[in-house]
């Protein structure tokens, strides 16, 4: 990714996110629509949705008791985790700073932590509502009379970017 656009990793560890001011408009529409479903208060989030099973996915698929026991465990701990993720990465966006057509903010690695689940939880909610169960349906690349198709590959990029600005602090 270039340094003027994407993400990058900082050397105290942290991470600059630099987009242009659409991108980071189109973001923040995001928390409030994800939001309902990953809480279960909208009905695409609903228990046993295949939404809710997409982003909760069973951790002992052969064993339906073991894994009801484990998602007692668990329960509210998980959708917690997710929804602070939404809210951070909600946060983030209104910070920052915009010069001209461009802005950036500076993660700590927290932040970015966020930030890679708020997009992942995204990515997969809107693929899912789009239909898209598989790799081999991403062959022929987004849709671009598909507003829906087109986000669904820019948060796959922009995840892409986040995930290899923090492995590249595994080198160091």
């Amino acid at each position: 990714m270039s340094r003027l656009h994407g993400v990058r990793r900082l050397p105290d560890g942290g991470m600059r996110v630099r987009l242009s001011t659409r991108e980071r408009d189109a973001l923040r529409m995001l928390p409030l629509q994800i939001l309902p479903v990953i809480s279960g208060e909208h009905e695409l989030g609903a228990p046993g949705s295949p939404i809710r099973n997409r982003l909760f996915p069973a951790a002992y698929p052969d064993d339906p008791l073991a894994d009801i026991e484990y998602h007692e465990s668990t329960g509210k701990g998980v959708v917690d985790t997710r929804v602070e993720a939404l809210q951070i990465f909600s946060r983030t966006l209104e910070q920052g700073i915009t010069r001209r057509f461009t802005w950036s903010v500076d993660l700590d690695a927290d932040e970015a932590s966020a930030w890679l689940s708020a997009v992942n939880d995204a990515r997969l909610t809107l693929a899912m509502i789009a239909g898209i169960t598989s790799e081999e349906q991403w062959q022929d690349g987004p849709d671009p009379h598909r507003a829906s198709s087109v986000m669904l590959y820019y948060l796959g990029w922009l995840e892409e970017g986040l995930v290899a600005a923090m492995m590249g602090g595994l080198n160091e």
